[in-house]
């Protein structure tokens, strides 16, 4: 990495300078924060969890040849800063500081380029300039500052803690700084007391485990009094990493309760409320003068139970899959899927098992010693960070900052070590933290209408009982999708898809023994398809979910998510409507982006800016509405589907992705007008060099289909196959067999794709010198009948039009009355000759020499 811009702060970084630095990237928003030398390990295990949220550098990876600008942050010695203080007096640096600390200043700082202040924390300067700006700052940030605030203030109690201090640590709270994360990572100091209480406590300690939250209960006896035990329960909640901790102080006659609590897991004041407790969920505290340390104990863990709310399993919040290389593939392409995946590490496995991992830093160094082309399992460890199903998802965090991949992988009870891939059920990685662990649930979209009405119109009344029936089960149940747009449009559709706020694959399952079917379950994606021996149509269902995208034309990664998120990931604002199922809502029309107002103007409107180049697909899908209910992309669609078919990122598709969305294109009944608009944006040289859709194949296209409905063909050919044959008119036989192969067209339609042109030609060619009936019927019949449809529109002038139309409409279906037997009735022998006597005779019929049996009979004699 070179970069122009760099911004560091002391070794044996703290969270005030750690703060500051990200304080400071605000201000100078293309510089690298580059953390390197000694770092606290708080702030290192803070860095490591939230690594998406705050990325940094290491120097050992930098080029410091292109620096030309160096902020540093709570420090103006370059001495103090490792190998970047070479940078400080370097011509063509530029070294800007923003300090606290009322040292003298360096000779390589100028005056207009020192900026300091008196207060308490350097992050309180920082933030004032920011202010200032009017730069906006997210919660994350805002807690993270907050941090560093009350890191270096002692929360506000040191001496050089300045008001500007408390009024920036108030700028937090107003922007959203969590009270619960900033808990998390502060310390504070203990008094010599304190720390023998914490001793003792820490010796008396028992674990108790309720809802999957991991409580402390110590009661310890002291002979003196210690003031502020419950700075004590604040330290053991830092050094064990607990949910809760519950101190039991017997002193001075009386027993002293404190409890704290993180994460919103355990109601402390819940906890200590039959001791007579006083506080709130995260801090509570009690003085019994009347109870003993036993009694209070007894009391305190007969409250436990009620006290929790169940911790989110790892299960419950991982996204399912497992990113992962073989082991013999080469580091290259391992570094390529850390890239395109934005991870730190993958999974190894080798013949279905998980045999270690690989982290992004040895693959890295591998390719810097010129290994790229070395195979995985040489830079891998035999290792693999992974939790339990249940493991409560705060656990699970250790996991993975210990892992150093960023994630760690979810394995069902009772897996073996290592796991086979099938027995990982997911990961959970660092983003869930970045997200602030467990996203809250989203409001539900306001209702735009009822259809019920229209849903009884289906004749699907007895599927949505059962649906009904079930929902009682799941926060929501939904149709989605094509269903609700062909239902507005007043379109009988035949899809059925139902998304559900829960466990899809768990509520498929149910539906489907109601109506004594079959489920398909692909339980990867959280998927399934209800199979009935009814009439009914198969039903798909699945949870509710979000989809990000890994680079343009990927497929996209998916996580649990209420119906807004699962209708946000959708393409256009007319297919990001549900209509609820469940009782209490059956009908309401759920409508968050529009889509009702959208359809009714006829227009199609893509639901964000990077829609198209996260699947490009949705450019032919587009087409294809404007083409089925006469609708047409606004203008702004319009640019975004232009801009990007001229990023050629259409031909990024997997090749069955655009070979499927160009069949479903070309087998709309209408056609022409989608062409127009391939030939408009350019998509033509997408599908192949010299693929056209030009105002020539139009033309062909609609005489073709005219062809078909003239000599009712129409259950014959299939009219995408057609159509596609007058687009590759430019093509070689041998082009287009080398393009069917790429698209992974199956063998027959490849087949007539590729012979279709050149029996056209040849039966044109033919056709000059005036053959026989039965000669035109030999040629055209073991050929497909869309050669037979090219040869009428490209054989106008031979008189291809009633030559071959005749064929079309008489003479393929003409038949023999006899058969092999009559000959040999008749005294022929069997074999080969059989054959060829019925095709002369046949050739005769053709031709209109002979008709019905007797004459048959008697044509066949005479060639005996």
């Amino acid at each position: 990495m070179r970069p122009r811009e760099l911004i560091a702060t002391h070794s044996n970084t703290d969270f005030d300078g750690f703060a500051g630095m990200v304080a400071a990237h605000k201000l100078y928003p293309e510089a690298h924060i580059s953390l390197g030398g000694a770092v606290n390990r708080n702030v290192r295990e803070f860095q490591a969890l939230y690594a998406d949220l705050v990325p940094v550098v290491d120097p050992v990876e930098l080029d410091l040849e292109g620096v030309e600008r160096l902020i540093l942050v709570d420090t103006t010695h370059a001495n103090r800063i490792g190998d970047l203080g070479r940078l400080c007096g370097r011509d063509g640096v530029q070294v800007v500081a923003f300090d606290h600390h009322g040292e003298e200043r360096p000779p390589y700082l100028s005056d207009e380029h020192l900026i300091t202040s008196r207060d308490g924390s350097i992050v309180t300067l920082l933030l004032r300039i920011v202010a200032e700006r009017g730069i906006p700052v997210t919660p994350f940030e805002a807690s993270l500052f907050a941090i560093g605030i009350h890191e270096d203030t002692g929360s506000l109690t040191f001496s050089t803690t300045t008001e500007h201090d408390a009024e920036a640590l108030a700028f937090c709270m107003r922007h959203g700084a969590d009270p619960v994360l900033i808990e998390r990572w502060l310390t504070n100091a203990l008094t010599p007391g304190q720390r023998s209480t914490l001793a003792a406590a820490l010796e008396a300690a028992e674990e108790h485990e309720a809802g999957g939250r991991r409580v402390l209960l110590a009661a310890v006896v002291r002979d003196d009094y210690v003031e502020g035990v419950s700075v004590v329960a604040h330290r053991v909640m830092d050094l064990t990493a607990c949910d809760a901790f519950v101190l039991l102080v017997e002193m001075e006659e009386r027993v002293f309760a404190t409890a704290r609590s993180r994460g919103g897991g355990v109601d402390v004041a819940a906890l200590l409320a039959p001791v007579g407790g006083g506080g709130h969920s995260a801090a509570s505290s009690a003085v019994l003068k009347d109870q003993s340390l036993a009694a209070a104990r007894a009391a305190v863990l007969a409250a436990l139970p009620g006290a929790v709310t169940p911790a989110p399993s790892a299960a419950e919040v991982m996204t399912p899959g497992l990113p992962a290389v073989d082991a013999v593939s080469s580091v290259d392409d391992a570094l390529i899927a850390c890239r395109r995946q934005g991870l730190d590490g993958l999974a190894v496995t080798k013949d279905g098992l998980v045999v270690g991992s690989v982290g992004l830093v040895d693959l890295e160094r591998a390719l810097g010693h010129g290994l790229g082309h070395a195979p995985v399992k040489a830079v891998m460890t035999a290792r693999l960070p992974a939790v339990a199903a249940a493991t409560a998802i705060e656990r699970a965090a250790e996991a993975i900052v210990d892992g150093g991949l960023g994630w760690a992988a979810v394995v069902g009870d009772g897996a073996p070590r290592p796991p086979r891939e099938g027995d990982v059920l997911g990961v959970v990685s660092r983003r869930l933290f970045a997200r602030e662990q467990v996203a809250p649930a989203e409001p539900a979209p306001e209702v735009a209408g009822n259809v019920a009405g229209r849903l009884a119109e289906l004749g699907l009344s007895e599927l949505f009982a059962h649906v009904q029936a079930l929902a009682g089960d799941v926060r929501g149940v939904y149709l989605v999708g094509g269903a609700v747009r062909d239902l507005l449009l007043g379109e009988r559709s035949f899809d059925i898809d139902v998304a559900v706020e829960g466990d899809g694959i768990a509520f498929a399952e149910a539906l489907a023994a109601r109506l004594h079917g079959h489920v398909r379950a692909h339980r990867k994606f959280g998927t399934a398809v209800v199979v009935t021996s009814r009439r009914a149509p198969h039903i798909d269902v699945a949870s509710t979910r979000s989809e990000s995208y890994e680079y343009p034309a990927a497929l996209p990664k998916v996580e649990h998510a209420g119906i807004r998120s699962d209708l946000a990931r959708r393409d256009f604002t007319i297919n990001a409507m549900a209509v609820a199922l469940q009782p209490d809502l059956f009908g309401a029309l759920l409508d968050p982006f529009g889509g009702l107002s959208d359809l009714q103007a006829k227009r199609i409107v893509v639901l964000h800016n990077l829609s198209f180049i996260e699947d490009p697909t949705r450019i032919l899908r587009a087409l294809r509405y404007e083409t089925r209910y006469g609708l047409r992309m606004d203008e702004h669609t319009l640019g975004l589907a232009r801009a990007c078919a001229g990023m050629d990122l259409i031909g990024d598709l997997s090749s069955a992705r655009l070979r499927d969305e160009l069949v479903a294109l070309l087998d709309e009944e209408k056609v022409e007008f989608a062409l127009e608009r391939l030939e408009d944006l350019g998509l033509e040289e997408a599908v192949h060099a010299r693929f056209r859709a030009g105002a020539r194949e139009r033309v062909l296209v609609r005489h073709g289909d005219e062809v078909v409905r003239r000599h009712h063909l129409e259950r014959e050919v299939p009219r995408w196959r057609l159509r596609l044959l007058w687009l590759l008119l430019e093509l070689e036989p041998e082009e287009i067999a080398a393009w069917a192969r790429r698209m992974r067209v199956r063998r027959r339609d490849a087949d007539v794709l590729e012979r279709g042109h050149l029996v056209a030609r040849r039966v044109v060619r033919r056709l000059a010198s005036g053959p026989g009936e039965a000669e035109l019927a030999e040629l055209l019949r073991q050929e497909p009948l869309e050669a037979a449809v090219l040869a009428i529109v490209l054989g106008e002038s031979v008189a291809a039009p009633s030559r071959v139309g005749h064929y079309l409409d008489v003479t393929r279906h003409v038949r023999l009355e006899i058969d092999g037997e009559d000959l040999l009735a008749l005294g022929l022998s069997r074999g080969p000759r059989v054959g060829e006597v019925l095709a002369s005779v046949l050739r005769l019929k053709v031709n209109g020499t002979v008709a019905g049996r007797d004459e048959e009979l008697a044509a066949a004699r005479r060639l005996l």
